[in-house]
C-alpha cells in the first residue's frame, strides 16, 4: 500500500468516527427546565413593574385627554349657541379662537 491510499483509509475512518460522535451529541437531550438566578428573577420583576406602571399612567392620561377634548369641543358647541351660529355656516378657528364663516361652495 502506498501512503496516499493509506491516508486516504484513515481520513475515511478518522470522518466515519466524527460522525459518529456528531450523531452521539445530538441524541442528547435537553433540559426541560432551565432555572434563572433570583437576581435574574429579580431584574425581570423590576422591569415587569416599571411596564405596568407605565401602562397604568397612559391609561390614566389617556381619560383625561378624552375628557379634556369632549369638554374643548361642548364648550365651543355653547359658544355657537350662545352667538346663534350654525355649525353648517361657521367653523372653529382653534388658532384665533374665532368663528369663520365657511365660503360655501356652488
Amino acid at each position: 500500500m502506498s501512503i496516499e491510499s493509506e491516508v486516504k483509509t484513515i481520513e475515511g475512518e478518522v470522518v466515519a468516527e466524527v460522525k459518529k460522535v456528531v450523531a452521539e451529541v445530538e441524541k442528547v437531550e435537553k433540559a426541560a427546565v432551565v432555572k434563572i438566578t433570583a437576581e435574574e428573577k429579580l431584574v425581570l420583576a423590576e422591569a415587569e413593574i416599571e411596564y405596568l406602571k407605565a401602562s397604568a399612567q397612559i391609561q390614566q392620561l389617556t381619560k383625561t385627554t378624552e375628557a379634556k377634548a369632549k369638554e374643548y369641543t361642548d364648550n365651543v358647541e355653547k359658544f355657537l349657541v350662545k352667538y346663534g351660529l350654525s355649525k353648517l355656516d361657521y367653523v372653529f378657528n382653534g388658532v384665533n379662537k374665532s368663528f369663520e364663516l365657511v365660503a360655501k361652495k356652488l
